[in-house]
């Protein structure tokens, strides 16, 4: 084919072909390796295609406890197999033996946003589909003190083609907080800078993306945070007797799970509270003791997923991983782990983007 047909003709046919065959494909030639791997005009149409046809694979990528080994659980699999294809990824990071264990923090546009332990404003980006990486700067004038992430979030900015990090770190001295400090990054200027934190707010761990803002749940409601304006601010939450714990995002919506009833809440007109609609009742169990403990994963059109655990059963801590199909009456639930050496869930799209000119393919060289 390529020796009959233009190369525009091949990179348009290419831009439609999964991450996953795009992959294989690298070794028909060199040129071929290029394009798929080293040219960020390609990624980006690649990923622009798939989105607006809505193909790119969604998977689950799943760290362990004990040790920096990952899996990959394919969320994209027919509701009647058994949550399909689920495959080993080699982590670049993880490399030197003793090294501290990588912690997977969230992921934007299939790049996953890791630390290491016990040192947490050490930061990499990640591609687990192409083992792209790349180490960001250390954040501005840091003391030189343990440093613990309290909140996090990674996001994109269309207008500026610009990933944006923000971390908000505690300053640990003599095993007491002595201070937090908040802290953005941009990968158009590759570089950090301090801004201030709410101080109205008790905020922790992963913000959830949607209309390129982060956002998390506190004490007041939805504490949201713009990424172009780089500026707090909240948004309502429905209005109903409800318990909700956690938030995610559907489409181009924000979507809020109620604990109590087991309700999918979607917000249809961003910042409108009246825009708030019940999308999906799910279907986790009839017993009620089984419900407790579950957590929104990935929503999808046809699915919601959910983690429930760590649980004890026959004398053994085990993680669950509950498919609810919202045609369907009875959820799936399947066993990830009888031993606890699962720690970390995140949803991630298969691509090929990548971050800056310093990013390095684990085992293939220099982009």
């Amino acid at each position: 084919m390529a020796d009959h047909l233009p190369e525009h003709v091949i990179v348009q046919i290419l831009e439609r072909l999964p991450t996953k065959s795009l992959i294989r494909f690298t070794s028909v030639s060199k040129r071929w390796r290029f394009i798929i791997l080293s040219d960020p005009h390609f990624a980006k149409s690649q990923f622009q295609i798939g989105s607006h046809h809505q193909t790119l694979r969604h998977r689950l990528l799943i760290s362990s406890a004990s040790e920096s080994r990952f899996k990959s659980l394919d969320l994209d699999a027919p509701s009647q197999s058994p949550l399909g294809d689920i495959c080993s990824v080699r982590c670049p990071l993880a490399q030197q033996p003793g090294s501290p264990p990588i912690r997977i923090l969230c992921s934007c546009n299939g790049l996953i946003l890791a630390t290491l332990e016990d040192q947490e404003n050490n930061m990499y980006i990640w591609n687990p589909s192409t083992q792209f990486f790349k180490n960001l700067p250390d954040p501005a004038d840091l003391p030189s003190k343990p440093q613990c992430l309290v909140y996090y979030g990674f996001g994109y900015l269309s207008a500026t083609d610009d990933y944006k990090i923000i971390a908000n770190l505690e300053v640990i001295l003599g095993g007491e907080v002595e201070g937090k400090e908040m802290h953005i990054f941009s990968s158009k200027a590759n570089i950090w800078k301090r801004t201030e934190s709410p101080l109205d707010s008790d905020i922790q761990y992963e913000g959830t993306l949607s209309n390129e803002a982060l956002h998390w749940l506190d004490n007041l409601g939805i504490l949201a945070f713009d990424l172009a304006k780089e500026e707090f601010r909240r948004l309502p939450l429905p209005i109903l007797d409800g318990d909700f714990r956690g938030l995610r995002a559907f489409g181009d919506c924000l979507c809020a799970f109620d604990f109590e009833n087991l309700d999918l809440w979607v917000m249809k007109e961003y910042g409108v509270a009246d825009s708030w609609t019940k999308l999906f009742k799910l279907k986790v169990s009839n017993q009620p003791e089984k419900i407790f403990g579950c957590w929104p994963m990935s929503v999808m059109e046809t699915s919601t997923f959910l983690q429930k655990g760590p649980l004890c059963r026959g004398g053994e801590l085990v993680f669950d991983l509950i498919r609810s199909v919202h045609t369907e009456e009875k959820p799936e639930m399947h066993v990830l782990s009888s031993d606890a050496d699962f720690r970390e869930m995140i949803e991630y799209q298969e691509t090929l983007l990548w971050l800056g000119i310093d990013c390095y393919i684990s085992g293939w060289g220099r982009s």
